[in-house]
């Protein structure tokens, strides 16, 4: 199955740039998923019911059910079948899944 494609984006989300000062293509799902769930909703112009702003849920307070059933919502509508969603004691977010035509 294919897995999605995009430009490479180094930690901080800034574009990678080679030694040769080429941009690289490197597998993106990883990255889907992050932004999808870092950024929040009417970030992206296009479609601007995307996004789950988790830096603002978790200074909410609120039950991790419904954080998590709404990155499970997010995350299917685009694409991907979720099979776990955890959280760590430091914010941290981990989703294991794949992608419906690939892996995440």
């Amino acid at each position: 199955m294919a897995k999605a494609h995009d430009i490479r984006l180094d930690d901080n989300g800034d574009l990678f740039i080679d030694s040769g000062g080429d941009f690289e293509i490197s597998e993106s799902d990883t990255r889907h998923v992050d932004d999808i769930i870092d950024s929040y909703i009417g970030h992206w112009k296009e479609f601007p019911t995307v996004g789950v702003g988790i830096k603002r849920k978790q200074s909410q307070s609120g039950s991790i059910q419904r954080v998590s059933r709404e990155i499970k919502i997010q995350l299917i509508a685009d694409g991907y079948r979720v099979d776990g969603i955890k959280f760590d004691k430091d914010g941290g977010v981990f989703v294991t899944g794949k992608r419906n035509n690939g892996n995440i």
